[in-house]
């Protein structure tokens, strides 16, 4: 995408700012509006600091948002299955590359979804992607969720699978932008470490 094209985020204005936690121009509205709320920015970008730089810190309505995306969808699952949804979004923040978008996102955690339904009915069988852009994510997830210390049941995967389509869904149903939740997951636990202690959830590509 490059300058004066459309913006990708709205895909109405022009493109005129160089973004790099998207890769890409985009608009100065979305820039203004969606930075560190809808876009992950890094802590050097240009447009955090000087006359572009408003008071980002301590936004609660962007944090009461943020909660509401994913507390809904959690809200009938145990205390041991919440814990392996926040892990299973850590693992997506780590395994997040330049052009992971929501969309593929969710095709990847349908899939892994789709392959625990039925392995758990007793048939052993490993279902594609529609889109296979979505291949190396969905491969990823299934790495990280086996590099657990125990690995989940699948009666506690399959519901908190399912809790994160359903969060996907009504995140992309906001209409934002294609990385609405991928930036909300961006805010829940990007500071996140796993302790030292413990075996991490995910495997480093």
């Amino acid at each position: 995408m490059g300058e004066g094209e459309r913006c990708p985020l709205c895909e109405r204005r022009k493109a005129r700012r160089a973004c790099p936690a998207k890769g890409a121009f985009i608009c100065s509205h979305c820039c203004g509006t969606k930075r560190l709320v809808e876009i992950a920015c890094p802590p050097d970008c240009v447009y955090l600091k000087g006359e572009h730089a408003p008071a980002w810190e301590g936004r609660e309505t962007e944090r009461r948002r943020d909660a509401r995306r994913l507390a809904p969808h959690a809200s009938g699952l145990s205390r041991a299955q919440e814990e392996l949804l926040f892990g299973v979004l850590v693992a997506l923040h780590h395994l997040r590359r330049p052009e992971s978008t929501d969309a593929l996102v969710l095709e990847a955690v349908a899939t892994v979804r789709k392959t625990v339904a039925t392995r758990e009915k007793g048939i052993l069988y490993e279902h594609p992607p529609s889109d296979l852009r979505a291949s190396p994510l969905v491969a990823a997830l299934k790495e990280a969720l086996g590099a657990v210390e125990k690995p989940p049941s699948d009666s506690d995967l399959l519901p908190v699978l399912s809790a994160l389509e359903d969060a996907l869904k009504a995140a992309m149903g906001e209409g934002l932008g294609k990385t609405t939740f991928l930036d909300t997951v961006f805010r829940l636990v990007g500071h996140y470490s796993p302790s030292p202690a413990k075996k991490p959830l995910i495997v480093a590509p």
